[in-house]
């Protein structure tokens, strides 16, 4: 009986410290989907940045084509 007891207790120890990894791995998963959603954005303004400044280069290249002044 007693090694039993020790057996169970030896358990809920292992138990407490899969729960408590469990958690830790629970946390730095949504750290790290909290970080790709913020990249996610992030490359979202930059592609829309990208754009408008290749809009802006064209024009440029279509008014030093035309001769007009800047």
């Amino acid at each position: 009986m007693n090694d039993l007891a020790l057996q169970f207790a030896e358990l809920e120890i292992r138990v407490s410290e899969l729960h408590t990894a469990l958690e830790f791995v629970t946390n730095q998963r949504n750290d790290y989907k909290d970080l790709a959603d913020s990249l996610f954005k992030e490359l979202e303004a930059c592609k829309v940045h990208l754009r408008e400044a290749h809009a802006l280069v064209s024009r440029l290249r279509v008014h030093i084509q035309q001769g007009i002044e800047l």
